[in-house]
């Protein structure tokens, strides 16, 4: 027998075959995944153009070659050209395998209109429905399989609808509720009104709903991992704690329970935590988010030697290799091995950790007095990623001012606006540095442009009424401008000192009292306490005065400001008590 006559035989067979998904009580929570069971009857198959033939004989081809794209790509076309449900079967599977979310979802909804009784098409669209977040069409795909007593799913359709806007999870509840009209005792169904409401933090209404579920039917081990969730949401973690362990201890097999439990030990017991991720890890040794949840376990709890393995064994997967890199450049970098620690750190991707990786290099260049290495490398950055040039600006900007060169800094961020004109980052950074300077007014001018520009800017608001309480001069402006910037974001610690400031410097000590000792119960800066410090000490509260100074040195013993209040006050309080 040739291979091609084989060839035209494993096709037949293929498209041949039908899945059903098995019907039992839709009460019973399933599993998150399609499942496709053993062919019970063979479609009728009928004979395709020659064209059509060919195209689905090179996706058989290319499947054994595992050149899926090709194969994913031909059972698409002929699906639609010969709304064969066989073929649109087999592509729907074929991209639901390769994680083709689009293509799953096209494959799917064809397949419905093929074969409109048949549930696994159904419950397929509807999951893939989901995943397209389009979660009321989802659920009306569901919601008929339900209706046949198919195996369901509602909890993911409601777990996926999480991130989006309210009025579409809100539209979705009112999904549910029907649905539990016509199946109060559903549990899936419950489930899932818990998961809406646990969303708009109505958590204990969530968690009367989960309990009824588990008085229910105390196997539902997703109510149980729910339940703790939402124990733990409510400031409950022992009691999340003792019911995960009585049920990890009753189903010691059950994976998803025993990680919830080894999540929520991370906040209380380190060391039981790390156990408990042992046992997972020794099931699924190559697991990638297992091995990176254990190396941070035993990086934070100073296993370092077993870090860097775990570390390393994550690498070996080929996954989370952006965070195994981070890692393993952090301990490197604690262990002053710099080279090894640059080395992790330039394997790392443009991405979400690729500025912090850029940070730390440039911070390794600077620890060995390497400044010319670190703008070296800032520069190269910003033309290879132009699209980030500000952001590498900034770090040079940031990395000259470490060193005290704020003047080469200033003229970096000037030569950093004529390639990003206005650009707030810039101006902002600049005006402070401009400040710092003495050069008031381009300060003033640069701050002045950004809330042209963006007038519910609060910290640029903020920055130049501070500027100018600080000086002395146009307090009335100057108060205006910080009450402005307290209304667009209240009780933020530095617009309260601000505010503090600015009233002390008008003469109103009380307000000022008030307002500063607001500002340091949030955020103790060593610059607030200066201020706090001041305004007790002119207030006759001299020795509490001494105590926030301390309090302030203790965190940066070198503060300027604090130093220089101090000194003035002391001095100035000595010389009035001199006869």
């Amino acid at each position: 027998m040739n291979n091609t006559y084989l060839a035209i035989a494993a096709l037949s067979l293929a498209l041949a075959a039908c899945s059903n998904v098995s019907t039992k009580d839709g009460n019973k929570p399933s599993s998150t995944e399609t499942k496709s069971t053993t062919p019970t009857a063979e479609i009728a198959t009928r004979p395709f153009p020659d064209q059509s033939f060919y195209d689905l004989l090179v996706a058989e081809f290319a499947v054994r070659r595992s050149d899926y794209d090709l194969a994913l790509g031909n059972y698409l076309k002929q699906a639609h050209q010969t709304r064969d449900a066989g073929v649109t079967t087999r592509a729907t599977h074929l991209a639901q395998f390769l994680n083709a979310d689009k293509a799953a979802l096209d494959a799917s909804q064809l397949w419905v209109e093929l074969e409109p009784d048949n549930l696994e098409a159904q419950y397929t669209s509807a999951t893939m429905l989901a995943k397209n977040q389009r979660p009321m069409e989802a659920l009306h795909h569901m919601a008929l399989v339900l209706e046949n007593n198919g195996s369901t799913n509602f909890a993911a359709i409601a777990a996926s609808a999480l991130p989006l806007p309210e009025p579409t999870r809100n539209e979705l509840e009112g999904g549910y509720d029907a649905l539990l009209l016509q199946y109060p005792d559903n549990t899936q169904l419950m489930i899932s009104k818990a998961l809406l409401l646990q969303q708009r933090d109505e958590t204990e209404q969530a968690l009367d709903i989960i309990r009824k579920v588990i008085k229910q039917d105390p196997d539902d081990l997703h109510a149980v991992v729910v339940e703790a969730r939402l124990l733990q949401q409510l400031g409950r973690p022992e009691e999340a704690l003792s019911r995960l362990k009585q049920s990890v201890d009753q189903h010691p097999d059950n994976r998803r329970l025993r990680l919830q439990y080894a999540r929520i030990l991370m906040t209380t017991d380190i060391a039981l935590a790390r156990e408990q991720f042992e046992i997972l890890i020794r099931e699924i040794p190559n697991d990638p988010d297992l091995l990176l949840s254990l190396a941070i376990i035993n990086k934070e709890s100073g296993h370092i030697a077993e870090a860097e393995l775990y570390f390393q064994r994550l690498l070996a997967t080929g996954q989370r290799t952006t965070e195994a890199h981070y890692y393993l450049g952090q301990i490197a970098a604690e262990q002053q091995q710099w080279s090894l620690a640059l080395d992790h750190y330039q394997q790392i991707p443009m991405g979400p950790d690729f500025i912090a990786a850029s940070n730390r290099i440039v911070a390794i260049y600077l620890q060995q007095g390497e400044l010319d290495k670190a703008r070296h490398y800032l520069s190269q950055l910003r033309q290879q990623y132009p699209e980030q040039g500000v952001t590498f600006y900034l770090l040079e900007a940031q990395a000259l001012m470490s060193q005290g060169q704020d003047d080469t800094a200033h003229q970096l961020l000037s030569e950093a606006l004529l390639a990003y004109p206005g650009h707030e980052d810039l101006l902002y950074t600049r005006s402070m540095l401009s400040e710092k300077r003495g050069d008031y007014r381009l300060m003033e001018q640069d701050l002045a442009y950004i809330i042209k520009q963006n007038p519910n800017n609060a910290t640029a608001i903020n920055a130049l009424g501070y500027v100018l309480a600080n000086q002395n001069q146009r307090l009335d402006e100057a108060y205006t401008l910080i009450n402005r910037a307290i209304t667009l974001k209240p009780g933020d610690p530095a617009i309260l000192d601000s505010l503090g400031w600015v009233n002390y410097r008008l003469g109103k000590l009380e307000p000022a009292l008030g307002y500063l000792q607001q500002a340091y119960a949030i955020f103790p800066d060593p610059e607030v306490a200066a201020h706090l410090g001041e305004v007790l000490w002119q207030t006759g509260q001299h020795e509490q005065a001494r105590i926030i100074w301390r309090q302030g040195l203790q965190r940066e013993p070198d503060n300027a400001i604090i130093l220089e209040a101090m000194q003035r006050l002391t001095d100035s309080n000595n010389a009035a008590s001199k006869p």
